[in-house]
């Protein structure tokens, strides 16, 4: 990358938060169809302003009963991830006849579902609990004034983890339990700093629930162990980098007995560049494969690092070493020429999730019994380019990206759900996208797209040599 080049963005990431300020003073834009490339005419869920907040951000989204419930990160007063409060907001989405054969979500007011005083609730995590009939809603809360850096800092995590369930399809909520002391209680190292997802959860056929997640924790130097030199060196170096010497790889945490009690599951082993150095893993998210077998797919902090794929025989108990994906891109982050530090990582949150292929689609011998869709900012350099991708053999191989929306656009989460015709009695399988998205930047507002099997099939069998 060129001098101007390095230039550019970084006058592009100091004037950010102007950008942010004045977009919001501009009216709201309305997304047009001919602005995307596939799936249906997306629908803008939050949008910056709305009901008082600044931003939304950190979306989740999950559907049962025909209900799409819809959930973000919604900042107060600034679209910076700490020193303002947040609280977790949803809306509830239901499908609706508008003509013959046609079809479109309806969306409910936002309703706040956690807000804590003097937190910001952050990362949720939803989970459908078909066995209970509920939703479970798993998410953290830290000090409104404490930034990551102060954070990992710190001697000791200085957060919470919230659980919260509804069993009226999202309408209302119970307190939220503190499980603080049961997960990141029981960590070995104790985390600096837990994350949840962010986006959807799963539940195994087993019954089981996955909250996966990420940790951060430090080797510091024992005094008196290394030299009074390496001692002063270490001081220098975590004061102008607060970063420096920690660690960073994806965790599992799980339920057996629908979210009333938690335990702490598999730490995945980070992949390793090619000098055998560990890259560390971020943001994840999960997939059942098979009965038992879950696929966990990571954000990775190095900028020329694709997305790690791990896996687990046992029910999340335990993971093999993380793989970085040949097929995978993710975006690079712009100063991490200029300084080396975990906190200077590049990658973008992403989603996955599994389903049964319909009968009626055509079956290869390489075909797993279920398949992966996977989205995120399909470009190697910004976060630009939504898509989603598919894989029929157990994350073996990927279908080239589709895009959803080639401009700006950052974190997402994805669902499937069922249409049945009127006319034909056919029931036919879609899934549906809730991404960050915008013209200028990606966190302008939060869109809900849909789009269909046959056009991720169509896609793969286009590119095909």
């Amino acid at each position: 990358m060129g001098c101007y080049e390095e230039i550019r963005r970084i006058v592009v990431w100091l004037l950010h938060p102007l950008i942010i300020r004045f977009r919001r003073e501009e009216p709201p834009v309305r997304v047009e169809h001919h602005d995307y490339w596939c799936g249906d005419v997306p629908q803008e869920v939050f949008g910056q302003g709305d009901n008082g907040y600044n931003t939304f951000r950190i979306p989740a989204l999950v559907h049962h009963r025909g209900v799409f419930l819809a959930f973000c990160e919604a900042r107060r007063t600034s679209f910076r991830d700490w020193g303002a409060s947040m609280d977790l907001v949803l809306r509830r989405g239901r499908l609706c006849d508008i003509k013959e054969g046609d079809k479109e979500i309806e969306w409910g007011d936002i309703q706040v579902v956690a807000s804590l005083p003097g937190k910001r609730a952050m990362n949720p995590v939803p989970i459908v609990d078909a066995d209970m009939d509920a939703i479970i809603l798993v998410f953290i809360t830290f000090p409104i004034e404490l930034s990551e850096a102060d954070l990992i800092r710190g001697d000791k995590y200085q957060q919470n983890l919230y659980v919260t369930k509804s069993v009226d399809e999202g309408r209302t909520w119970s307190e939220p339990l503190d499980i603080t002391n049961l997960t990141l209680g029981r960590m070995d190292p104790e985390p600096l700093i837990y994350a949840s997802g962010p986006g959807h959860g799963l539940q195994l056929k087993s019954g089981r629930l996955i909250v996966p997640g990420n940790i951060h924790w430090k080797e510091k130097p024992q005094p008196g162990a290394t030299g009074w030199l390496a001692e002063l060196k270490w001081s220098i170096l975590e004061f102008f980098d607060s970063f420096h010497g920690s660690r960073n790889c994806s965790i599992v945490l799980f339920s057996d007995d629908g979210g009333d009690t938690w335990q702490v599951g598999g730490k995945i082993p980070p992949a390793k560049d090619e000098d055998g150095v560990d890259i560390p893993a971020n943001e994840c998210q999960a997939a059942e494969l098979e009965e038992g077998h879950v696929y966990v797919n990571s954000r990775t902090c190095d900028p020329q690092a694709t997305r790690q794929e791990s896996y687990s025989i046992d029910g999340g108990i335990s993971f093999t070493m993380g793989e970085l994906s040949d097929d995978l891109e993710e975006p690079g982050y712009f100063l991490s020429r200029w300084i080396p530090s975990i906190k200077n990582f590049g990658g973008c949150q992403a989603s996955v999730m599994s389903f049964e292929p319909p009968d009626h689609i055509p079956k290869l011998e390489r075909d797993a019994e279920r398949w992966i869709i996977f989205s995120n900012p399909a470009s190697r350099n910004t976060r630009v380019n939504m898509s989603v991708r598919f894989s029929r053999d157990a994350c073996q191989t990927w279908s080239p990206p589709l895009s959803l929306n080639p401009g700006p656009s950052a974190y997402s989460d994805l669902t499937c759900y069922r249409v049945k015709d009127k006319v034909t009695g056919k029931s036919t399988m879609k899934f549906a996208c809730l991404y960050e998205c915008g013209s200028l930047h990606p966190y302008e507002r939060i869109a809900f797209q849909t789009f269909s099997l046959e056009e991720l099939t169509s896609n793969a069998r286009g590119n095909q040599p």
